[in-house]
């Protein structure tokens, strides 16, 4: 061989050997875990928190903290990257065992060869977890193993493939983005839908795997709840290029592992606002959207699903106050075992119950409760139709809460008092009246005048006297007392005269007695009668007689004109007040 073949062969020999020396590889490496807890915020208006308030999910996100590997350029002059010398991978594994809930997702990929630039990382954000009740999440466990291979035999991207298949697959029976199931219904979809399982890729002994558990996710308290997050830092090696000897180490980013809280009406309210409820029907609510493994399905399609012996029969008898109950019971324990939080439970049986005439009994208004026609005894019972056999008086608050209209404990405490009331300015009417039409009735003007004595006192005459009044028309009621001209102030009788006032009146019939009132409220003191007289009566078919009290007794006595109190709109506008009901029929006798 010539001198000058030896020096070229030498040259090339030493040109590679450079090429080689230069070459850099750049791997990854995983920090152990950062933990810091954040507090649950109690919902606006609340000041404490439960498991039932929220719903959680878990994420994955890779967060960049380092500069670019691409902003250098790609000048070096090494091995192409697919060939997949080097790889690493964050994979997490998730297991709930009371939700029958287990799961893989990766956090990222990452590949390379010889040469800065021969890589290639993905970074996707990932759900690990569908949304979950809060104290549902708290058995929830997060494991992460941190992946490292030198081998294309061990390459990682077909176990990051299979767990990606997985993830796609996974769909807990859930409102939008899924949310957990629990129970007989869990457990049917898990034996249905085995998940997929990624293979740990051989041979072993090229692979390198760190596994860690997190901290729990979820700490609730008697009256509080914190949620645990968590920082896995992830650094960048270049090791080679011109200093064989040394390595450089740079922070790459950070991979979060993060929850994110829902209060939810089915999942369409975020962050600690209560979902607003109050315009929704029940078929709204049928219709929502249930993420399934079979693809999307209604929430009463779901429910149709659940075994026929804790299945609601979702078509009761409304008009069957213990069938409802029952039914509503059910479907409460059903939607609780599904995993839905208060605020939707509630929704759903606020409409559900909704078709119940007992429901909207219970829940009266407190305008249509001080209704004439609703009276004390029969407001007991609606008050004792409170499905206490479906909800609890924290039901009602929630219900409330979402602006529902319904009565909690307090609310008819208000309402019972406001009638109480009510009953307290009606009552020494009503009493006074019934006594008055007794002794009017009487056939007999003695028994009359007997029975009216204790009922009759004016300050000027004292017991069994009364100020009569005339304001109806002049028929002859001084001829009826045998008195010269009554004043328009009225004339001081006795009970004796009083009573051959109605015998010379000829009375055929009297209405009930009613309150009388003023500007639409009854009047505590005064009270007002209807009569109807036989023909030849000296007052032509009848009129209106009006009693005034004091201190229990009956002080004033007037045949009333309408001019003088407009008592027959006030009977149009109120045709029952004070558990007196004066039909039309019988004002038009008088006209």
């Amino acid at each position: 061989m010539s001198q000058r073949c030896f020096f070229i062969i030498a040259q090339a020999v030493l040109a590679s050997g450079l090429l080689v020396g230069c070459a850099t590889t750049r791997q990854l490496a995983v920090d152990y875990p950062k933990t810091e807890s954040v507090a649950v915020k109690p919902l606006r208006g609340q000041t404490t928190v439960s498991g039932d308030d929220y719903y959680v999910q878990w994420l994955s996100e890779f967060e960049f903290k380092g500069d670019s590997a691409l902003k250098g350029g790609c000048n070096e002059m090494g091995g192409h990257y697919e060939n997949g010398d080097l790889s690493a991978a964050v994979v997490f594994a998730v297991h709930n065992d009371a939700l029958k809930l287990q799961r893989e997702a990766s956090g990222f990929l990452y590949q390379a060869t010889t040469g800065r630039c021969n890589f290639k990382l993905e970074t996707k954000k990932a759900n690990l977890t569908p949304w979950l009740r809060l104290d549902s999440a708290k058995d929830t466990q997060i494991e992460y193993r941190f992946l490292t291979s030198n081998s294309h035999e061990s390459n990682l991207s077909q176990l990051v493939e299979d767990l990606n298949t997985a993830s796609g697959l996974f769909a807990l029976t859930g409102v939008g983005t899924g949310m957990a199931v629990m129970g007989k219904l869990a457990g049917n979809w898990v034996e249905s839908n085995p998940p997929v399982v990624a293979k740990t890729p051989t041979p072993a002994g090229k692979l390198s795997s760190e596994t860690h558990t997190l901290p729990a996710g979820v700490v609730l308290n008697a009256d509080s709840a914190g949620l645990n997050q968590t920082r896995l830092p992830v650094y960048e090696v270049l090791e080679g290029g011109w200093n064989i000897w040394s390595s450089e180490t740079k922070m790459l980013g950070e991979l979060r592992i993060y929850p994110e809280l829902v209060s939810s009406l089915l999942l369409k309210t975020v962050g600690d606002a209560t979902p607003d409820a109050h315009d929704l029907s029940l078929e709204e609510l049928w219709r929502a959207p249930i993420q399934t493994a079979n693809g999307e399905q209604r929430l009463q399609q779901l429910l149709a699903q659940i075994d026929a012996a804790d299945r609601p029969n979702l078509q009761p008898d409304w008009r069957d106050y213990s069938d409802v109950e029952t039914q509503c019971r059910r479907l409460k324990l059903v939607m609780k075992d599904l995993g839905f939080n208060k605020f939707d439970r509630n929704a759903l049986l606020y409409y559900f119950l909704n078709k119940s005439p007992d429901w909207k009994n219970f829940n009266i208004s407190m305008q249509r409760a001080m209704t004439d026609e609703i009276r004390p005894k029969l407001l007991e019972q609606y008050r004792s139709t409170n499905f206490s056999g479906c909800l609890a008086p924290e039901d009602y608050w929630v219900m409330k809460s979402m602006r529902l209209a319904v009565n909690t404990e307090q609310d008819w405490d208000a309402l019972a008092s406001s009638r109480q009331k009510k009953e307290g300015i009606l009552n020494p009417v009503q009493s006074a009246g019934r006594q008055l039409l007794a002794a009017l009735k009487s056939p007999d003007k003695d028994e009359v005048a007997r029975q009216l004595y204790p009922l009759l006192n004016t300050e000027k005459a004292g017991n069994g006297s009364v100020l009569l009044q005339n304001h109806l028309s002049n028929f002859g009621l001084e001829t009826l007392l045998q008195l010269p001209p009554i004043p328009d102030e009225g004339v001081v009788v006795s009970a004796a005269q009083l009573a051959g006032v109605f015998a010379g009146l000829n009375v055929d019939s009297y209405s009930c007695a009613r309150p009388a009132q003023e500007q639409g409220q009854p009047l505590a003191h005064i009270g007002i009668l209807l009569f109807a007289t036989k023909p030849g009566s000296p007052r032509d078919k009848g009129g209106a007689l009006e009693f005034e009290l004091a201190q229990g007794r009956i002080v004033r006595l007037a045949f009333q004109h309408p001019s003088f109190r407009d008592f027959e709109q006030n009977l149009a506008d109120y045709p029952d007040l004070g558990g007196c009901r004066i039909d039309a029929e019988f004002l038009n006798r008088l006209h």
